[in-house]
């Protein structure tokens, strides 16, 4: 089993669109992927719905989070989250906005 656990869309850093990703999963012979975007889940849907043309790539829903520590960035990666939840999207939207406030100083 081939698998890539830590993958960004355009949602986030990535060069790719969702749909793209995905494509490119199939032809790398990627047998499961997790779309991890940095603090947003909002690559998911699109993705999920491009991987239904292909149905032996599985789609992992997931969340890379930022977070600052005392000697600098640790980087969580979650895996099978709910990523239609309006409560963690509401928590993601704080750390994007927070993370944007640290870039401007």
């Amino acid at each position: 089993m081939k698998a890539d656990l830590h993958l960004h869309t355009t949602t986030s850093d990535g060069r790719l669109a969702p749909e793209a990703l995905v494509r490119l999963a199939v032809e790398k012979g990627l047998d499961v992927i997790a779309i991890t975007d940095h603090d947003s889940v909002g690559g998911i849907d699109d993705a999920l719905l491009a991987a239904r043309s292909f149905p032996l790539l599985k789609v992992i829903p997931g969340v890379e989070l930022n977070t600052d520590i005392a000697n600098g960035e640790v980087h969580i990666l979650g895996y099978f989250v709910d990523h239609l939840s309006q409560e963690l999207e509401q928590t993601l939207n704080s750390l994007r906005q927070s993370r944007g406030q640290r870039a401007r100083g």
